[in-house]
């Protein structure tokens, strides 16, 4: 299986492999922990048993984890093609479930152009208008002045996507942009990227 970080085409692919492999191997160790036990004393009645039920707690929190990431599925490979074949020069990010203090929103895809943020979202649950309000709200909050549209419909996204790289230069152009002493090398648009994906899953 391919791996893919954040912000990439089959991170919630990867991670269900990443984190039910973690979770299996907390389960194993746990469980060998107090088998052992068992062998060298004859009964669940010794230290290996507390130490093989310590291991639990690790093993739930990487349970819940994992039952997240199964709760949602990567962006299906034909409309992932779709989408990258339109890219053009838009910085792109996929499957961001963006999480905030009153819901979370899958975002399928995101591209960004200047001062633009463009995002596909097809889960139904996902509240769009707030999810808009608290991305502007965290960029404006870290010093970029966006616009962001959040649309249903792949077709309108992508002639969305088919406008931005029409007037890119225009979008992109009298920006004022103070490069961040953290990521000296990250271009406005870079960083961005990083902070969506700082505030997602």
């Amino acid at each position: 299986m391919k791996k893919a970080g954040k912000g990439e085409w089959g991170y919630f692919r990867w991670e269900r492999f990443r984190r039910s492999m973690i979770s299996g191997v907390l389960l194993l160790a746990a469980g060998l922990i107090i088998v052992t036990g068992i062998i060298m004393n004859g009964s669940l009645q010794n230290i290996f048993t507390v130490f093989g039920m310590v291991m639990m707690i690790p093993f739930a929190m990487s349970m819940t984890g994992t039952i997240v990431v199964f709760l949602h599925k990567s962006l299906p490979e034909e409309r992932y093609e779709a989408i990258r074949a339109r890219e053009g020069s838009l910085l792109m990010a996929y499957e961001l479930f963006v999480t905030n203090e009153k819901g979370n929103s899958m975002l399928d895809a995101v591209a960004i152009c200047g001062s633009e943020i463009v995002g596909l979202v097809s889960e139904k649950r996902s509240d769009k208008a707030f999810t808009q309000e608290y991305i502007t709200r965290v960029m404006r909050q870290n010093g970029y002045k966006v616009n962001v549209h959040l649309m249903d419909s792949l077709p309108k996204f992508l002639e969305r996507m088919d406008s931005l790289n029409e007037h890119a230069d225009s979008l992109r152009a009298g920006i004022p942009f103070k490069p961040d002493a953290r990521y000296p090398d990250y271009t406005r648009e870079e960083l961005i990227w990083h902070l969506l994906t700082r505030i997602s899953l």
